[in-house]
């Protein structure tokens, strides 16, 4: 998300449009961050400033080259002078609050991400550890610095590979970076529907992007070499106008379901093309981008894009959650966040563009001391807070003949007795596992399928490649034939039965467009309740009539304290307990369904919020030690709690 000024009555105008551009970029990402989803498609803004990026590092470039004075020492030093300072002073922000608020393994995550920030890899780190569509990806602070990633590793290539070009005639060098641009948009298209992860954050797949803002400063430099500001005509200015209509639409229309990049990408970037390349100060387009207000967010649209990540996601960790009035907190913070901006952009960002303040020499030095510093800083989060056990990556797959190597399957035996009992659920099983011993005469085994109720007749349709084991017809079916063949004596369902129920229903964090659950028919017209009481219908019959021996449990889902946020941030502000009449607020319908379920006597339900709670509260931690991994796994301790009781209830 970067920009550079240059003054050259010569060759470069300054236009500025393209400053208000940036707001048109900048103001959607950050209201689609902030969970106004009017603004569905925000973060095609993202794509804009590719675009914009492209077209002004190109203009620059161009200049240079056809005057002959083409510095690649030159190039990095404006990288640097722009990037570094006002990331680096919001990284060194950040660190504080989350050493605060934040869980130990949450922090080591962010360690780890901000090594990857120092060597302009978080594109790569992100790709390997975050869906970005995900809800719980708006609680990494520094997610948003992947599309920095991508820049930089462009900027490393495209300098030489411009130098290069540009011995090519006209012809001949449009056609090459057409050419280019071809290949790397197809190969986004091929990505979208078998990579979707890979194609959302590297570069191969986001060049074009940036591609077709160089193109478009080539072609506007090659028109009018001594003037890089188009001219007004008529024909001009509609087609500025066409662009515009563009790129509005993809931000109203486009939705966390539209694959991007893609084809789909096109009409953004192509609308921000006609919008550079014909957008006069004389035209509408121009005038409304030119408008002082537009052009002053525009100027300030770097620091406002790295401040709004980490304050979004802080405060979603932080112990002054106010639910009820999110709409409310996030315009104040969206105030905050430009006022951050304006601060750095005046006192961090500016002073280093400036040579007499800050000499060559001096700039070099400081972006390898900041670059060393944020290695250091990251290295040490991720030393100190290295993550415990973490209960939701058992990946030992020793259950015969089970799936094995298939992420986010987990089957996990325990014992060797004659009598069976299985535990088949989402990750909710996990943390469960480690507290169950081998025990003589009793074989426990686990299977779990993350993100998946263990329901059969239904499948999950959010779209987002989270749960690929359960997005299609029958594939929970296929588990569940697993389990009947064992004919365990007992079976217990597990899932977090509010989550399948209500969807995803923390405000502002990224919300799913759709419920999670349908049936796998594709019937429409259900409600949520109705689909997981279909599906649990649907499962108990299917248990009677394949294994009838077996007695058949669920377990009510452990209290959900997703309404106050992340553990360690509601212990630092609520202490050890929370009201319980929020948690049984939120999960009323869920205890409602599964009493109405155990009513015919072919299942059994087993209580949890006894053991957590009391009449009033509900506690959340003991002695330092959390019951909860986030706002509704269990940690190990939590876990304790749940064990004997659940071998109690199964018990003959």
């Amino acid at each position: 998300m970067t920009s550079t000024h240059v003054h050259s009555g010569r060759v470069i105008n300054y236009r500025p449009e393209i400053d208000g551009l940036r707001t048109l970029a900048v103001l959607p990402v950050i209201l689609f961050h902030a969970g106004f989803t009017v603004f569905s498609g925000g973060f095609v803004g993202v794509d804009i400033f590719f675009v914009i990026s492209g077209y002004l590092i190109t203009s620059i470039l161009a200049a240079e080259i056809a005057e002959g004075n083409f510095s690649i020492l030159k190039f990095y030093e404006r990288r640097a002078r722009r990037i570094l300072p006002a990331l680096f002073f919001v990284i060194l922000a950040t660190v504080p609050f989350a050493l605060a608020w934040m869980l130990d393994g949450d922090i080591q995550n962010l360690g780890r991400s901000i090594m990857s920030v120092a060597v302009f890899a978080s594109n790569l780190f992100f790709w390997r550890n975050t869906d970005y569509f995900d809800p719980a990806s708006g609680e990494q602070p520094l997610l948003h610095t992947w599309s920095l990633g991508v820049e930089e590793q462009y900027y490393i290539f495209f300098p030489l590979f411009l130098l290069v070009a540009w011995k090519l005639k006209k012809p001949g060098l449009t056609l090459f970076i057409l050419c280019v641009i071809g290949v790397s948009l197809a190969l986004s298209q091929w990505g979208a529907t078998y990579h979707p992860a890979l194609n959302f954050y590297l570069l191969p797949t986001r060049a074009w992007e940036l591609l077709a803002g160089s193109l478009a400063a080539m072609l506007l430099f090659r028109q009018q070499p001594a003037v890089t500001v188009p001219s007004f005509s008529l024909y001009k200015a509609a087609l500025a106008i066409t662009g515009s209509v563009m790129v509005l639409y993809s931000i109203f229309e486009f939705d966390e379901a539209t694959p991007v990049p893609s084809l789909y990408t096109v009409v953004p970037v192509l609308g921000t093309c006609l919008i550079i390349m014909f957008a006069s100060p004389r035209c509408l387009t121009g005038k409304v981008l030119a408008f002082k207000p537009m052009v002053a967010i525009g100027l300030i649209s770097y620091s406002a894009y790295l401040w709004h990540q980490p304050v979004f996601a802080l405060y979603r960790v932080s112990p002054f959650q106010l639910s009820a009035y999110d709409s409310q907190v996030f315009l104040v913070l969206i105030l905050a966040v430009f006022a951050l901006a304006w601060i750095s952009w005046k006192y961090v960002e500016a002073p280093f563009r400036y040579k007499n303040r800050v000499s060559r020499a001096a700039v070099f030095k400081w972006a390898g001391a900041s670059m060393v510093a944020l290695l250091a800083i990251g290295g040490t989060l991720n030393v100190l807070y290295t993550a415990k056990a973490d209960p939701l990556a058992v990946t030992v797959p020793d259950c015969p003949d089970f799936q094995v190597g298939v992420p986010g399957l987990v089957c996990k035996k325990i014992g060797n007795g004659a009598k069976l009992a299985v535990f088949f659920g989402d990750s909710h099983i996990l943390p469960l596992i480690d507290d169950f011993k081998e025990e003589p005469g009793v074989t426990y085994m686990f299977l779990s399928v993350m993100g998946c109720a263990p329901l059969v007749g239904l499948e999950r349709y959010d779209g987002m490649g989270f749960s690929g084991n359960c997005d299609k017809p029958g594939q929970i079916k296929q588990y569940a034939d697993y389990v009947a063949r064992l004919a365990p004596e007992k079976i217990v369902l597990v899932g977090r039965w509010t989550l399948y129920m209500q969807g995803w229903q923390k405000k502002n964090v990224l919300q799913k467009q759709h419920h999670l659950l349908q049936l796998d028919t594709g019937e429409k017209g259900l409600t949520p309740s109705q689909v997981v009481s279909t599906g649990i219908d649907a499962t108990v019959n299917y248990f009677a009539r394949t294994t009838p021996a077996s007695r058949l449990y669920i377990l009510e889902q452990v209290p959900d304290i997703q309404m106050f946020g992340h553990v360690r941030a509601v212990v630092s502000a609520l202490g050890d307990n929370v009201p319980r009449a929020a948690v049984d607020a939120w999960d009323k319908d869920e205890r409602a369904l599964l009493d109405s379920k155990t009513q015919g006597g072919q299942l059994s339900l087993i209580h949890t919020k006894q053991y957590f709670c009391d009449a009033t509260t509900c506690e959340i931690g003991k002695d330092k030690q959390y019951y909860y991994l986030d706002d509704n796994h269990l940690s190990p301790s939590g876990a304790k709690l749940l064990t004997e009781p659940l071998k109690m209830a199964i018990a003959d």
